[in-house]
């Protein structure tokens, strides 16, 4: 070989070295796939899915999407970035013991869930702790899902830590969550740290058999945090408490709209106001049944429009005020 050969020889392998170490099997797609045959070392395409959502999130680019092609069980997963996980024709399911089966950790995060079967396994001696526990994120919306069993803390737990935070739950059944050890877990948490806010809605959704309380929005040993929540066409039945909101003077607020929606079957108080920062409506509602239907104390504020069905509890209450239509 003449030495203009192997000049040549050299060059056209650096050439191929280069090439070769910048291909982009880096590279991170804006859609991937799971499917209940796939493989995590695959590179999570149509044709070549991943198997756990873990396995694919990092092969998806922040504001991408995951798809699921087919039924499985497809494991827990902690998102750091914006993403969609969308799973809605067929059956997606994620199950989990003494533990979270998804957590949610990015102050900028725009995070959608939709199409899911959580399973806690709160029959069992290890149960989950949180079906989703959102420790921090710009907007989550969850939708078109199950969760049960989490029987160690929330179905759906919010306690930003790090910004304010608007979460979005439509056509989502919370139940069999909450334990009889930690009196302060339930269905669906709101617990923002201090200064930090929640804004979220509720809608078309069911919160039903959950051990302490369906919904608890809670600022104790906080300050300078607020809750506003709007609950419609949803019901919270058959919990502990039905909704519980606790505002202790100088520290948080919390203010709660509940519109066209059942508040019954608790075997505690349906809605449960304790606290000066505490200011709930309530407008075309059921609350029956239920062990006491309303209370609110500590300077807790509870309206009504006047429309509302407050009948048939051991202890009906009554409401702070009503609120002339206008």
């Amino acid at each position: 070989m003449t030495m203009i050969t192997k000049r040549i020889a050299l060059g056209t392998a650096a050439a191929i070295g280069f090439v070769l170490a910048s291909a982009p099997a880096w590279a991170q797609a804006t859609r991937t796939w799971i499917s209940g045959v796939g493989d995590d070392v695959n590179p999570c395409s149509r044709t070549a899915p991943c198997k756990t959502f873990q396995g694919a999130i990092s092969k998806t680019a922040a504001g991408g999407e995951i798809n699921c092609l087919d039924p499985g069980g497809f494991g827990a997963v902690t998102i750091t970035k914006s993403i969609s996980l969308i799973c809605d024709n067929t059956q997606t399911g994620v199950l989990v013991a003494a533990t979270n089966a998804i957590i949610i950790n990015s102050s900028t995060a725009v995070v959608l869930i939709s199409g899911f079967d959580f399973e806690g396994l709160g029959q069992t001696g290890s149960p989950g702790t949180n079906g989703i526990n959102i420790i921090n994120a710009a907007t989550v919306q969850i939708r078109n899902s199950k969760i049960r069993g989490f029987r160690n803390g929330f179905g759906i737990f919010a306690q930003p830590q790090l910004g304010s935070l608007k979460l979005f739950i439509d056509n989502v059944t919370v139940s069999e969550s909450g334990g009889t050890g930690n009196l302060t877990t339930g269905g669906i948490g709101f617990f923002p740290a201090t200064g930090m806010s929640i804004t979220a809605t509720i809608r078309n959704s069911v919160v039903f058999n959950n051990t302490n309380t369906g919904i608890r929005i809670d600022t104790v040993g906080t300050t300078g945090n607020s809750v506003s929540l709007k609950i419609d066409d949803s019901q919270i039945d058959n919990n502990g408490n039905g909704i519980l909101v606790k505002t202790p003077v100088n520290t948080g607020t919390a203010r709660v709209m509940i519109n066209n929606s059942s508040v019954s079957l608790n075997t505690g108080t349906g809605i449960a106001l304790n606290g000066a920062g505490a200011v709930t409506r309530v407008s075309n509602t059921g609350i029956t049944g239920n062990a006491t239907g309303v209370s609110a104390g500590n300077g807790a504020v509870l309206s009504s429009y006047g429309n509302n069905q407050l009948d048939g509890n051991t202890n009906d209450g009554a409401f702070s005020g009503t609120i002339p239509p206008k």
